[in-house]
């Protein structure tokens, strides 16, 4: 056998024998952040799959921060994702974003996110998201934070959220993350970073 053969053999069996450390397969089924590739997370309840969740780092004396996640619903009917808690937040709240008039507003969604029969919720930057109020000490890069999310059907379930850096996640309509001045209730000018949300209501 050559010299070549049996390089090229023991390549072959390394590449085959040396697993990948669990999880890390590689980054097409991973997502993508500035620091490289990071590792996608799915919980299954019941019908549900919940994947990737995270919340994007608070600067210090931030009293507000938002997390993220998809929702894929593999079931016959839909369900509602109806409430979130965290021991991190005195309040936790589900939030839908919009551009009114050039200003970016946030509300609390009345009755809860439907996710359809066969349909994923993406909630992301810019768009749905999970809020976090009254957050005494602010969310640091590298963080776990507990959150337990409860859908109509499904029931309970306790998330782990990472804390992830600004860049991961950016979009055009959320840009400014955490440093924004969106609008609560239609109030223009009520930054998620000046208090613990004064204004806003529980629909739970």
């Amino acid at each position: 056998m050559n010299r070549a053969l049996i390089s090229f053999t023991a390549a072959a069996l390394l590449a085959v024998t040396l697993p990948f450390p669990q999880g890390l397969a590689n980054c097409d089924e991973r997502q993508s952040d500035a620091q490289g590739c990071v590792e996608l997370r799915t919980v299954v309840l019941d019908d549900l799959e919940l994947g990737d969740p995270w919340i994007r780092v608070m600067q210090p004396g931030q009293q507000a921060g938002g997390g993220y996640l998809t929702v894929t619903n593999r079931g016959q009917e839909a369900d509602r994702l109806v409430h979130a808690s965290t021991p991190r937040a005195t309040r936790t709240e589900i939030h839908s974003m919009e551009i009114v008039n050039d200003v970016m507003t946030m509300r609390p969604v009345e009755g809860g996110l439907e996710i359809a029969a066969g349909e994923t919720l993406n909630l992301e930057p810019g768009g749905y998201h999970v809020m976090f109020l009254g957050v005494a000490d602010a969310f640091v890069e590298g963080q776990i934070v507990p959150v337990t999310l409860e859908f109509e059907d499904a029931g309970r379930v306790d998330l782990e959220f990472e804390v992830r850096g600004m860049a991961h996640g950016r979009s055009a309509a959320h840009g400014q993350d955490q440093g924004h001045d969106h609008g609560h209730q239609g109030a223009q000018g009520h930054g998620h970073d000046q208090d613990d949300g004064e204004g806003h209501t529980h629909g739970h």
